[in-house]
């Protein structure tokens, strides 16, 4: 999402419509939030395998390992339905992540807000989001209320992966948006 609305604001002539499926903190002060959400979320076990992994002797032994084992402990707290994330859990693959990309966005924009950028989208956006994402609903409501041709949903007993934990919702949302576009 982040990086969408971004090119959307820096380039808006070469875009024709931005569909956003969860949120992604649209500042630095909103990735705390997203952070402590996420840590409220985890169960006692969930936070000490990811404790496990993120002492200085893994880390430093494969830190891919280590990145991917922590994120495969955080797995519950992205979802409203549990079964669901303890699905997803099991299905991760190290190979489909880059661990590398998150550390390089946060030293090369440290403290971001794209906020001026969501300003100067023109193309229409639509802004999905679980009701029970992680990132709570102050940050998309606020990226609503700067995008001027901007619509706004929400999923219920949803979390931060729409297209996986409701898929038919989001795709009628998303289909439905679509059509309407000039």
């Amino acid at each position: 999402m982040i990086l969408g609305l971004a090119y959307a604001g820096a380039d808006s002539d070469a875009v024709r419509a931005v569909v956003t499926l969860g949120s992604g903190p649209i500042t630095f002060e909103y990735l705390g939030v997203f952070s402590d959400n996420q840590n409220v979320r985890l169960g006692r076990c969930e936070l000490e395998v990811r404790d496990f992994w993120r002492e200085p002797s893994r880390e430093a032994a494969d830190s891919d390992r280590a990145a991917f084992e922590r994120l495969r402990a955080a797995t519950v707290a992205y979802f409203y339905d549990r079964k669901k994330a303890l699905q997803m859990a099991m299905e991760l693959n190290p190979k489909d992540y880059n661990f590398r990309v998150p550390p390089a966005f946060l030293s090369a924009e440290g403290k971001y807000d794209i906020r001026p950028k969501l300003k100067a989208i023109v193309a229409p956006v639509l802004l999905l989001q679980g009701r029970q994402d992680l990132a709570g609903e102050a940050n998309i409501c606020e990226a609503h209320s700067l995008i001027k041709n901007s619509t706004l949903a929400f999923i219920d007993k949803c979390g931060h992966m729409p297209w996986l934990e409701q898929p038919e919702q989001t795709w009628r949302i998303v289909d439905e948006f679509l059509a309407h576009l000039p």
